[in-house]
């Protein structure tokens, strides 16, 4: 009998912890499906593509996120657009930018909004989950009261790279 309630619990307990570990994965994709649809969504019709003055952009930006993030001071780092979006069903900002030529948008919304209030950081502090998915590759993390999603056409590595030197 011993044997058998041991056996059981095992079996349960292996049962809901890949529940919980593919209920994570399930919403990377989800979130990262969404960002990457956003980075594939031209403008609004008759918005401009010209680029924006980096302070004029971050306060804009950190008005929309609700979070205190500083964009980069960096010659590289171009903002082109910003703007309110909707992401996982929450208010969002986004934020277009070249940076050495290359296209990226970045989507930050205040955890809570994201999470609901009184819930834990999504990833432990300091961690990232990046991937590829259609040619896109993207990283998802979490700063400051805030879950952040760089998504860009270069290569996973390149875009961790800017998220850990321009945005950690």
């Amino acid at each position: 009998m011993t044997v058998v309630l041991v056996f059981l619990t095992l079996m349960v307990a292996v049962v809901g912890w890949r529940i919980a570990r593919d209920t994570g994965a399930r919403r990377v994709d989800v979130l990262a499906h969404e960002a990457i649809l956003l980075f594939d969504a031209d403008s609004p019709a008759g918005a401009p593509r010209e680029p924006l003055a980096v302070a004029d952009a971050e306060k804009v930006f950190r008005g929309l996120a609700a979070v205190p993030m500083d964009l980069p001071r960096d010659d590289d780092f171009v903002p082109v657009e910003v703007r309110r979006v909707t992401f996982s069903k929450r208010p969002a900002a986004s934020l277009r930018f070249l940076y050495a030529g290359d296209a990226y948008l970045l989507v930050v919304s205040a955890r809570d909004r994201l999470l609901g209030n009184g819930f834990p950081s999504a990833f432990p502090e300091g961690s990232f989950v990046s991937g590829e998915r259609g040619g896109k590759s993207f990283v998802l993390w979490d700063r400051e009261g805030a879950s952040c999603i760089l998504v860009s056409d270069v290569d996973v590595t390149q875009a961790f790279d800017l998220v850990r030197r321009l945005f950690t």
